[in-house]
């Protein structure tokens, strides 16, 4: 018995030292709950995430993890193209809602983007590894400290999916119906003033536009809190490219058919 332990744990320790590997954990020791460094972090993180409703940690994943999921997305890119879902969807500041003039005092805006859904991710994928990398479920649960505990998502489509913003696409101004969301920044446009993720202070509604994103951050939003969008991509030839990991405080989170068809065109 005391050997098949000894081998689990052994199992267990090799699984997590290649998973932070794929982060940069010098930078983000999340692999180390115990350590000073790490705690020092959760009180940066947390105070940045609770000020601002923003966190944002550059050099997040390494050069070759991004340069990897790269290299997975543009795979399904090339060989699914067919069947990802072009959405488009027309919106007030609620985008669960399906408003119109008559019904809602709020301006009506679209937004649009390709997206790849969960299903369509393969199983060996980097992006499922850290999705499901307990070290940062625990992180994020440190800094939010909303809830006791999270899990990753059991929805077949929305638990993790990406988002593609070519020539014409964009995300208007909306608010979340969750607490946060969980975005790694994978490829950013080769335009300076396109696809910029910006969002509204709570006292003043100014417009706070985050030029200083980079491909291979993470970010952590308030996205209840805090209206937000993504400006539109105009003449960029190089798309904005990000992944949603989504966690909910339930550990069978599913999102509802009517969010499921309107943001990527089916149930299953």
């Amino acid at each position: 018995m005391l050997l098949r332990n000894s081998s689990t744990i052994r199992i267990f320790t090799s699984i997590c030292r290649r998973n932070h590997r794929l982060i940069d954990h010098k930078l983000y020791p999340l692999h180390d709950r115990q350590s000073i460094e790490y705690n020092q972090l959760i009180l940066k993180s947390r105070q940045e995430f609770i000020s601002t409703g923003c966190l944002y940690l550059p050099h997040f994943l390494t050069t070759e993890t991004r340069s990897n999921i790269l290299n997975e997305i543009n795979s399904i890119l090339t060989n699914s193209s067919q069947n990802l879902y072009n959405s488009y969807v027309e919106h007030t500041e609620n985008l669960y809602n399906t408003s119109s003039p008559e019904t809602n005092l709020n301006e009506i805006e679209s937004s649009s983007k390709t997206i790849i859904a969960f299903d369509q991710i393969s199983h060996e994928s980097l992006l499922r590894k850290i999705y499901s990398w307990n070290p940062l479920i625990n992180f994020i649960t440190d800094v939010i400290q909303i809830y006791p505990n999270l899990y990753p998502s059991c929805d077949d489509l929305g638990a993790l999916y990406i988002n593609i913003y070519r020539q014409s696409n964009k995300l208007s101004w909306h608010t979340d119906h969750s607490h946060f969301f969980v975005n790694l920044l994978l490829q950013q446009t080769s335009m300076s003033n396109e696809g910029i993720f910006e969002y509204k202070t709570k006292n003043n509604n100014e417009i706070i536009s985050r030029t200083d994103f980079q491909a291979g951050g993470l970010v952590l939003f308030n996205g209840r809190t805090y209206s937000h969008r993504i400006t539109e991509v105009r003449l960029s030839k190089l798309p904005r490219i990000n992944a949603i990991l989504t966690y909910d405080c339930h550990p069978n989170h599913r999102l509802s058919n009517y969010v499921l068809r309107k943001f990527f065109g089916r149930t299953n």
